[in-house]
């Protein structure tokens, strides 16, 4: 079974911004999928830019190695980052993921994949004496986890890029004491999707600009430790009028931002708002 990073998408007319590293294979995938979006391609290979297939679509071009030179680009300057083999061919694993995840806006996510250490073709050219590591990065599933995680990412899915049909290898690992949870033991490549908030927060944070945001958590705090409370129940009124925030939302925000959430709620409910 073999299968690429266009199984996480939808497609649709959103105009998101991305920026591919390398993976130039997806350019025309993307844009067929996404044609109102722009796209930022960075690669060593100056030629691409004159490929015929790319003519006419909305790309800009930059040419460097980004394992070598930073990536020039403000933080939260794009909606997803699609890098095919960046973790194997990276030589600062940890230091790229976080350039990356500043990069990305708060609703931002990154698409990759990675070698499975704990492949079996993987533990019989280890048992044999072959150290395949010293030619490209391989890791855990759990390592990968715990990488994505210390580089700010919040939300983790992964999928089996490529896997074996035929299991009986694995499980004849798995009969020697090999954990072989997920059947991950077939598996020789992950495909991975890491965003940045999780699915409520991102929800949050994509129906109202961050100055609103920050609006509204500074009232809504104010009023949780009662400070100024008359004054500020008055200026959330406003807000939610002139931004139209609606209850279901403002109940979801206080939940993820509030401390004292029913304190706050009671005090809503007392000032004339229906939560």
């Amino acid at each position: 079974m073999k299968q690429d990073l266009t199984c996480f998408w939808s497609g649709g007319p959103a105009p998101m911004r991305w920026l591919l590293l390398e993976s130039l294979t997806y350019i025309e995938k993307i844009a067929a999928l996404y044609p109102q979006a722009s796209l930022t391609v960075v690669t060593e290979i100056e030629e691409a830019a004159d490929l015929p297939e790319f003519a006419g679509l909305n790309i800009s071009w930059y040419f460097l190695d980004y394992r070598r030179e930073k990536l020039p680009f403000a933080e939260g300057s794009f909606d997803a980052v699609l890098a095919e083999n960046l973790l194997t061919r990276a030589y600062e694993p940890y230091d790229l993921l976080l350039d990356i995840s500043r990069k990305l806006t708060d609703t931002g996510v990154l698409y990759g994949d990675f070698f499975n250490v704990r492949y079996t073709g993987v533990l019989a050219a280890l048992q044999a004496g072959e150290f395949p590591v010293r030619e490209k990065h391989l890791y855990a599933k759990s390592e990968m986890v715990r990488l994505l995680d210390d580089t700010l990412f919040k939300e983790i899915d992964f999928v089996p890029g490529d896997k074996d049909d035929e299991e009986s290898t694995a499980e004849a690992w798995e009969s020697q004491g090999y954990v072989n949870i997920n059947h991950e033991l077939a598996v020789s490549r992950y495909l991975f999707r890491a965003a940045v908030s999780t699915a409520a927060v991102a929800n949050l944070k994509g129906l109202y600009s961050p100055a609103i945001r920050k609006e509204l958590a500074r009232i809504l705090h104010r009023i949780e430790y009662d400070v100024q409370l008359e004054a500020n129940l008055e200026k959330l009124q406003e807000l939610c009028a002139r931004e139209g925030i609606f209850p279901e939302y403002l109940q979801d925000f206080i939940a993820e931002s509030c401390f004292h959430r029913e304190q706050v709620q009671a005090r809503l409910q007392a000032g004339g708002f229906f939560l």
